[in-house]
């Protein structure tokens, strides 16, 4: 079969309506309207979890956090810059390790987080809910298996 032939062959053969990559995509997009609508365009979702995970680690590293949202470094380096301008987050150099640093919500970013979360909660049930109930933890445990936070 020529190039051609096998080409027009795997077009012919691959379906949108079932391609993971695709419908992930389309997902993707669904989920970013949804917190627009509901929490609003000055703060990203990349920024709520990342203000999320340092609330609940307050002092973390960079290292810890790169770990915790599974945001690439250089990608956490901007959004921390960006934040720490904003002032919602804090950044000190390490006392145990010059070359790290410890990461903080500021008191302006903890309330951010206290006026948005509630909304940031209606986000993920409005995610959800074209899903039936009893689909929900198998929907989440295989985002969570794809993402190797979980064994199958």
């Amino acid at each position: 079969m020529s190039g051609s032939s096998q080409s027009t062959k795997y077009i012919d053969d691959f379906d949108l309506e079932t391609a993971p990559g695709h419908l992930l995509r389309r997902n993707h997009q669904r989920s970013y309207e949804i917190f627009a609508d509901l929490v609003g365009t000055d703060v990203t979702r990349q920024q709520i979890a990342l203000l999320i995970a340092l609330a609940k680690n307050p002092g973390a590293s960079q290292n810890d956090m790169v770990a915790l949202t599974g945001f690439d470094k250089s990608t956490l380096r901007e959004m921390l810059g960006r934040l720490v301008e904003k002032g919602w987050v804090a950044r000190e150099r390490d006392p145990d390790d010059s070359r790290a640093w410890r990461i903080d919500i500021t008191p302006l970013g903890r309330a951010l987080l206290d006026e948005k979360m509630k909304r940031v909660k209606e986000v993920q049930n409005e995610i959800m809910a074209p899903l039936p109930s009893e689909l929900r933890p198998v929907f989440l445990s295989c985002l969570q298996i794809m993402l190797g936070m979980k064994k199958a």
